[in-house]
């Protein structure tokens, strides 16, 4: 039986995400997965939690902290998650000498949780790709392939939780087996100057095409120069589609 999961489920919008993976699986060449897929998903605040699990009377809700979960390794086949963005820390002992934001870690432990060649998708801080220091990416890499990754532009989030903010949605693949990712077999391990003099990962270097937008540098709410995406004139939904 397929297992999906949500470390960061929401009251409904990521398992919507999660359904739709399993109903798009379901039109394909395996009819069976969409009957005999269960869900899993974890919510920490327990008013959210609640409305998840009655939307989704069928799933496995668990209302509580991701990092208080006991789910074993390389059991998830699909993970689909908005996980939480955050300069700040989650105590988990496994993962404590790392020193991940919550962001990184999220994304960490849920590459963790998924079965060899299973898929995640996750929408993630624009950090998570772009900070100068690569052990956060090396530790994605040794255990799976990023197998595409989409720059949003600074609105995509305007509607829904009224800020402006660049994230990415990020498309891996768990690996077989680990590896010891550098420089040379993983190009989106490091950062790099556009054109324009502007840092950001090598993946978007390489790929511009999966920026939807124009890069632009602005001061941040603190005055620091930051690179943000500004939008395009078309409609988001049309140009990921």
């Amino acid at each position: 039986m397929k297992k999906h999961f949500c470390p960061k489920c929401g009251k409904k919008t990521e398992l919507r995400y999660v359904s739709k993976i399993v109903n798009s699986v379901s039109q394909t060449s395996n009819k069976d997965i969409a009957e005999n897929a269960r869900l899993y998903g974890v919510e920490l605040d327990p008013l959210t939690g609640k409305i998840a699990s009655k939307l989704y009377p069928n799933a496995n809700i668990q209302i509580k902290g991701f990092e208080q979960t006991t789910f074993t390794n390389d059991t998830f086949d699909v993970v689909v998650s908005n996980v939480p963005f955050g300069a700040y820390s989650v105590y988990d002992s496994e993962y404590a000498r790392h020193n991940f934001y919550v962001h990184d870690y999220f994304i960490a432990k849920s590459i963790d949780k998924l079965k060899p060649n299973g898929l995640m998708a996750v929408i993630t801080s624009k950090g998570t790709m772009d900070k100068l220091n690569p052990s956060v990416r090396k530790y994605f890499a040794d255990r799976a392939e990023l197998i595409g990754a989409i720059r949003l532009p600074n609105n995509a989030f305007k509607q829904t939780a009224n800020t402006e903010v660049v994230a990415d949605i990020l498309f891996f693949r768990k690996r077989e087996e680990k590896i010891n990712a550098d420089n040379e077999n993983t190009e989106w391990l490091a950062t790099g100057k556009t054109e324009e003099g502007y840092e950001i990962n090598n993946y978007f270097i390489k790929h511009p095409e999966m920026i939807l937008g124009t890069l632009v540098e602005e001061r941040g709410l603190y005055g620091a120069l930051d690179v943000t995406v500004k939008p395009k004139d078309s409609n988001l939904s049309l140009d990921l589609s």
